[in-house]
């Protein structure tokens, strides 16, 4: 029995690949761009320092590639994980292609006296920190750290999409967290130096 068009909604990730193969196709990518679009979207966005205009031409391209390579997919597996390979293999391809960029520490955040617990319309100028902060870091750790505290992945899917160790991405990820913290613990009241856990 065919699949209805009201059906296609209902359908896993990994069922609509498998369709990808067949004349339904077209509304099986239209309704995997609809589930992930928004979400990638902003993947490209943190890791592209925020340009709006080259995530949205990258998220583009992903969706093409995904039509292109979906016999590469494998059914037994998660898309979930599977398109963030292709994300972030995307923007390790780019980093390669870009002239190295040199950040000195004159570039870091400049101290500030407010008081943090007085003060909380510094909000915004904590996100726009945070910002700085995390485009401060070596990709490697900046991939970490996106696809942990802004994608919200666990360690392990973040070992299979990076292809390195559970024991690395901690590591990385301690890395990050430690440089990011340090650069934003004027926003913090307690001085915590854990404001990024890692956990599996």
């Amino acid at each position: 029995m065919g699949i209805f068009r009201k059906d296609i909604a209902r359908l896993k990730d990994e069922e609509l690949m498998v369709l990808l193969g067949s004349k339904r196709k077209n509304e099986a990518l239209t309704e995997l761009h609809a589930r992930y679009a928004k979400r990638i979207l902003g993947f490209f966005v943190h890791m592209f320092r925020g340009d709006q205009a080259k995530a949205q031409d990258f998220t583009q391209d992903l969706f093409l590639r995904i039509l292109e390579k979906h016999q590469q997919f494998n059914p037994a597996k998660r898309f979930y994980t599977w398109i963030y390979v292709i994300a972030s293999n995307m923007c390790k391809t780019e980093f390669r292609k870009l002239p190295e960029l040199h950040l000195s520490e004159n570039d870091s955040i400049p101290a500030n006296t407010t008081n943090w617990n007085e003060n909380h319309a510094d909000k915004q100028l904590f996100q726009s920190e945070l910002k700085k902060a995390i485009d401060h870091l070596e990709e490697y750790h900046q991939l970490a750290f996106v696809l942990r505290y802004m994608e919200e992945l666990s360690i392990k899917e973040i070992a299979e999409i990076t292809e390195v160790s559970e024991g690395t991405v901690k590591s990385r990820l301690y890395y990050a967290s430690k440089k990011i913290t340090s650069k934003l613990e004027q926003f913090n009241p307690l001085n915590d130096t854990h404001l990024f856990k890692i956990q599996n």
